[in-house]
């Protein structure tokens, strides 16, 4: 199984930092976001506005002015109201669901998470943040909002999504609450296909070939022609020929096998991540042209089938290669 890689919201937090908060609090789905678990501080704007609050506050008592010192007051009481808000828009708030859904190998990961409102107060401006771009959402009162971000592309096999953080700057943008979580959950990424693919193998397997050998003139009715000499008496139409005054004979269309028989041991490919590249070329070659598809997997077998689910568990074989 690979090995999930750190989001980059992590990078440069110090170990110790990292510790502390495994100790401190549970990150894993589901949650539901408490005080223990919500952390807070003032955004750039709030440090530039407490300094100057600062400054204004020396400035008023040295001078006396009480105009100046009842607008500090002011400011700060907003402040401090809004970092309570900022706490509030946070807290109660239900985490569950984390999942993804399968893509290829080189491409983003879209990742979902199920956020639940149990109050009745909408719950504005809050962001998920990962190695992505942030999802920014709303959830409203009593209510369930389903939030997609882009992780990073990844290799083929199975990996978690790392730690990632939920956050909201609400009401006023001066301060920032913030928690993380960390998903355990996995999610399948599948191979990256090969970008020039041979053909697409039309011999099958022994079972295969007696079975279109089987066939031996098909069973698709094509078209009239004129009797010949030598052509049995079983296909003459009857009624066909005394209509046109003239002995004619029913010709069958072979039918052709659309079934695909595919062997990652005879794909050609220097290594196997080529053969395996090539191999889900040629599945997804075979989806596209609506045939069915056997895979050869050493002793593994899967299929024949076309259905969506024989894709997927196709597909996740070669991915735990």
């Amino acid at each position: 199984m690979a090995t999930a890689t750190g989001s980059p919201v992590e990078t440069g937090r110090p170990k110790l930092l990292d510790r502390w908060l495994k100790r401190r609090t549970r990150l894993d789905l589901p949650l539901t976001l408490a005080y223990r678990r919500i952390f807070i501080l003032p955004t750039r704007f709030g440090w530039m506005l407490g300094l100057l609050m600062g400054a204004m506050l020396i400035g008023s008592l040295n001078f006396n002015n009480n105009l100046g010192l009842l607008t500090t007051f002011i400011v700060a009481a907003t402040a401090i109201n809004s970092m309570l808000l900022a706490f509030r828009n946070l807290n109660g708030l239900h985490l569950r669901h984390g999942a993804a859904r399968p893509v290829h190998a080189g491409k983003p990961v879209p990742w979902r998470l199920t956020a639940v409102n149990h109050c009745e107060r909408n719950r504005d401006g809050l962001r998920l943040k990962g190695p992505g771009p942030d999802a920014v959402f709303n959830v409203p009162a009593r209510g369930v909002r389903e939030v997609t971000i882009e992780l990073d592309a990844r290799g083929r096999g199975w990996h978690r999504p790392g730690r990632l953080r939920i956050e909201t700057t609400q009401p006023l943008g001066l301060f920032r609450a913030w928690s993380w979580i960390e998903p355990t959950t996995p999610f399948l990424v599948w191979p990256q296909p090969a970008e020039h693919a041979p053909p697409l193998p039309e011999g099958g397997d022994a079972q295969s070939v007696q079975r279109r050998q089987a066939r031996e003139e098909g069973e698709d009715f094509h078209s009239l022609r004129r009797w010949r000499e030598g052509d049995p008496l079983h296909r003459i139409a009857w009624k066909a020929s005394q209509r046109h005054q003239t002995l004619l004979s029913r010709q069958f269309r072979r039918e052709q096998s659309r079934e695909v028989f595919l062997s990652l041991e005879r794909a050609p490919g220097r290594d196997l991540e080529e053969r395996i590249r090539i191999v889900t070329a040629w599945i997804l070659r075979a989806e596209a042209e609506n045939r069915s598809w056997t895979l050869e997997l050493g002793e593994e077998r899967f299929g024949p089938d076309r259905s969506e689910s024989h894709k997927h568990a196709c597909m996740r074989a070669l991915a735990e290669l």
